[in-house]
């Protein structure tokens, strides 16, 4: 580090991300400082961005984070480890790591249960506390899985927390190898939970409105796709041309219809997991769901003991390979234009955005980052 201060992405409200000085953070007991290597722009980003705040504590203080204020997003993102504070290992010094940047208690009833991710004390890097679009961050070991030896870069393995919040939505449906199963949407988590499920010995079929992403699905092992026109008409196309009886379907849209396309399509006895948020409530047949024993299932974020470690090992199945999914990574001063308005807008050219916040100028996924 050669200066006290360093350059951030910070959230001062909707529309409103400008590019700051701050300082360089100080690691407390049980914290490593990182020199950010990449982050993933999330949904929930782009959501905070255009009609936020939702989940940053812009304007009431957190109750477990403690923050107050504006606040750097960045929640998926990986990093070389530069500094410890007090009670930390020193193995974990100058090693690189992909990391969720979650807390939670571990000793509350559903952390003990082995449900972290549900947490009354729970906050996340980015979300609830200062996160990585700068050019360091504070993570913590629980949080983090040192990537060193897995021939990952640390671009790809900031893709470890998405695909482990696809990990945790497969853990949701129960036993899925040699089932059938149904993914509705292959966007930011569609698409890794096509790889997840496809890695667990599922039959996968996904559709969506657009071909791109489908060809995507295909490149990362789905058995069938199907293009879909977002209307009625979808439950119809959809069962003709199943290659068989789905058992399990993965709601990821988020859309009324969604919903009701997989109520309509689900099996006596079927599964139906909800990954995309609604942004209004959705009106369902109960009685329908109740004598056919459907069962309708929710998931939230990820479980950091189980499902992050797991998503790096599944991420590493494709070291090399994930150019499709995440093709560029940009600059800190492209997250607004090049990403959050894109996304936003529903107009994003890719599956998922990359920053480097070292960076000057974009550059593909594979390229050499210049050094600083």
């Amino acid at each position: 580090m050669t200066s006290a201060t360093m350059r951030a992405a910070v959230y001062h409200g909707p529309h409103d991300v400008r590019i700051e000085r701050r300082p360089i953070p100080t690691p407390g007991p049980g914290e490593m400082l990182l020199r950010v290597g990449a982050v993933g722009v999330c949904g929930s980003d782009a959501g905070e961005y255009d009609h936020g705040p939702v989940n940053h504590p812009l304007h009431v203080r957190h109750p477990a984070s403690g923050h107050l204020g504006p606040i750097i997003p960045g929640h998926e993102f990986s990093g070389t480890v530069i500094a410890l504070g007090d009670g930390v290992d020193p193995g974990w010094l100058e090693r690189t790591v992909a990391s969720c940047g979650l807390v939670a208690c571990g000793r509350c009833r559903v952390c003990t249960e082995g449900r972290s991710n549900l947490c009354e004390s729970y906050y996340g890097s980015g979300l609830h506390v200062d996160g990585a679009l700068a050019e360091y961050v504070l993570a913590r070991p629980e949080n983090s899985v040192a990537v060193d030896d897995l021939g990952l870069t640390l671009a790809e393995a900031a893709l470890a927390q998405p695909l482990a919040i696809a990990v945790h939505d497969v853990s949701r449906a129960g036993p899925v190898t040699g089932r059938s199963v149904l993914v509705q949407g292959a966007g930011g988590i569609g698409a890794f939970l096509v790889h997840a499920l496809v890695q667990e010995g599922a039959h996968v079929v996904v559709t969506d409105l657009d071909e791109d992403r489908l060809d995507i699905a295909r490149e990362l092992g789905a058995d069938a796709t199907i293009r879909v026109a977002g209307t009625p008409d979808d439950v119809g196309l959809i069962r003709d041309r199943l290659p068989r009886e789905v058992s399990v379907l993965f709601e990821v849209t988020g859309a009324a219809g969604g919903l009701r396309t997989a109520i309509d399509l689900a099996p006596r006895g079927g599964v139906i997991v909800l990954v995309g948020l609604a942004p209004e409530p959705v009106a369902i047949d109960a009685a329908r769901l109740a004598l056919r024993e459907i069962a309708l299932v929710g998931t939230n974020a990820l479980v950091r003991e189980r499902d992050f470690p797991r998503a790096v090992e599944l991420l590493a199945r494709r070291a090399g390979d994930w150019g499709r999914v995440a093709p560029r990574v940009l600059p800190l001063t492209d997250l607004v234009e090049g990403a959050l308005r894109p996304m936003a807008e529903r107009r994003a050219a890719a599956i998922k955005y990359l920053i480097d916040p070292h960076a000057e100028l974009p550059r593909d996924l594979y390229d050499t980052p210049p050094r600083r």
